[in-house]
C-alpha cells in the first residue's frame, strides 16, 4: 500500500468512527462556526448548485439546498455519508456520494459553487484535489476552501505533532500556499480571510 493510500484509509477509519456523533459532540460543534463562515463566503443565490468536498455530516449541503437549485456532498467516509443521509431525511434537492477529493465523479463544469471545509489537511495529493474542484466548477463559479492555517505559530506546532502521531494527517498550509494551489489550478481573484487569530484561513477564488 502506498503512503497516500495509507493516509486515505486512516482518514476513512477515523471519520467512520466519528460519524455517529458528528454535529452533536463538542468537537464538531466547536468547528461548526468556522465552517459556517466558509459557507457564507460562497454567497449562494437561487441559481447556484453547490458541491461540498469532504462534506462530513452534510450541514452545508442541507443549508445550500434551501438557498439554491440543489447541492451535492461527497466524503471519503461511508459512515459520514450515512450520517449525512440520515440528517437530510426529508430535505429536497440533496445528494450524497462516497468519493475521494482527487477523483470526483462529476462532469466538467457541473457546479457553480464548490466548498471544502476543515478537511484539506487530510488530502495526500492537494494539487490533484484542487484541480478536480476547479474542473467541476463552471466558468464564473467560485471555490472556497476553509482550513486550519499554518500562518499561526500554534497551528504549526499542532501540525508538527499530528504529522508524527495522527496517521491520517498530511499537513497544514499557510494562506500563501493555499493561494498558490488555487492559482496553479487556473483559478483567479484569490482572496484570503483569516479567523481565529490567523489560525484558520478562508480562501476564495473564481473560475474565469
Amino acid at each position: 500500500m502506498t503512503e497516500a493510500a495509507r493516509k486515505l484509509e486512516a482518514s476513512r477509519r477515523g471519520f467512520d468512527q466519528w460519524a455517529p456523533s458528528y454535529e452533536s459532540d463538542r468537537r464538531s460543534r466547536r468547528i461548526a462556526t468556522l465552517q459556517l463562515e466558509a459557507f457564507e463566503a460562497l454567497g449562494l443565490g437561487p441559481e447556484d448548485r453547490m458541491l461540498d468536498v469532504g462534506c462530513g455530516s452534510g450541514a452545508a449541503v442541507r443549508r445550500a439546498a434551501q438557498l439554491g437549485r440543489g447541492a451535492v456532498g461527497v466524503d471519503l467516509s461511508p459512515g459520514m455519508i450515512r450520517r449525512a443521509e440520515e440528517l437530510a431525511a426529508g430535505v429536497e434537492n440533496v445528494e450524497f456520494l462516497v468519493a475521494e477529493s482527487s477523483d470526483l465523479p462529476f462532469d466538467d463544469a457541473s457546479f457553480t459553487a464548490v466548498l471544502c471545509t476543515t478537511s484539506f489537511h487530510h488530502y495526500p495529493d492537494p494539487e490533484a484535489s484542487v484541480r478536480e474542484m476547479a474542473r467541476v466548477l463552471a466558468p464564473g463559479g467560485r471555490l472556497v476552501i476553509g482550513d486550519a492555517s499554518a500562518d499561526r505559530v500554534g497551528v504549526r506546532f499542532v501540525d508538527w505533532f499530528l504529522r508524527r502521531f495522527d496517521e491520517s494527517h498530511v499537513r497544514m498550509y499557510r494562506s500563501t500556499e493555499f493561494a498558490a494551489l488555487l492559482y496553479g489550478a487556473g483559478l483567479r481573484d484569490v482572496a484570503v480571510r483569516k479567523l481565529w487569530s490567523w489560525g484558520y484561513a478562508i480562501v476564495r477564488a473564481g473560475k474565469p
